[in-house]
C-alpha cells in the first residue's frame, strides 16, 4: 500500500553491527507523567504476542522499511507497518508500526512501536506531540516499551542502536 511504499522510500537502511538488548521498567525515566506511563502499559500489554516477529505477520503486519540509522545520532530499526491502521486517527490499542532489530542469535525481537498518522494537524497522545512523519503529510512517534533509550522513552532515535551491516 501507500503508506508502506512511502515508508520504505522515506528512510535509509544503515550500516553498523547492533548491539545487546535489555528492559527495565518505565520508572527508570522519571520524566514520565501518569498519563504516558499508562500508555507504556498499554502498549506493553497489547505488543506483547508481537515480540515475535511471525506473531506481527501473522496478525498484518508487513516490512515497511530496511534498518534505520541515522550516523551518529542511532538507530530506529526495522520497520513492520499493517496498513490497514495508518490513517488520521491516534489509538494506542493499535499502534500502525513495530519496530524490531535482531539480536546476537539474529532473530528479530520488537524493541518499539511507531504511531503513524495522516492527520492534517499534528496529533498528540499522552501530552506528546508527534514529530514529522518519514514522508510529506506523515506525523508520527516512537515508543521504546520493549529497550531501554537513554534519549528517553519516546525519542525518534535510539543511541545504543547500530543497523546490522
Amino acid at each position: 500500500m501507500v503508506a508502506a511504499a512511502g515508508l520504505a522510500a522515506g528512510l535509509m537502511p544503515g550500516a553498523a553491527a547492533y548491539g545487546s538488548s535489555t528492559h527495565d521498567d518505565d520508572d527508570r525515566d522519571s520524566k514520565l507523567t501518569s498519563q504516558q506511563r499508562k500508555l507504556v502499559h498499554t502498549l506493553r500489554d497489547i505488543t506483547e504476542d508481537y515480540r515475535s516477529l511471525d506473531e506481527a505477520m501473522e496478525d498484518g503486519y508487513k516490512k515497511g522499511s530496511d534498518c534505520v540509522d541515522k550516523p551518529g545520532v542511532g538507530a530506529m530499526g526495522f520497520h513492520y507497518v499493517k496498513n490497514s491502521l495508518v490513517d488520521a486517527k491516534t489509538d494506542a490499542r493499535k499502534p500502525e508500526v513495530l519496530v524490531y532489530m535482531p539480536n546476537k542469535q539474529g532473530r528479530y525481537k520488537l524493541v518499539a512501536v511507531e504511531f503513524l498518522s495522516t492527520a492534517k494537524k499534528r496529533p498528540e497522545i499522552a501530552g506528546l506531540k508527534f514529530e514529522n512523519g518519514p514522508f510529506p503529510g506523515t506525523f508520527a512517534l516512537h515508543a521504546w516499551v520493549w529497550r531501554d533509550n537513554p534519549d528517553g522513552m519516546f525519542a525518534a532515535y535510539n543511541p545504543d542502536l547500530k543497523c546490522p551491516k
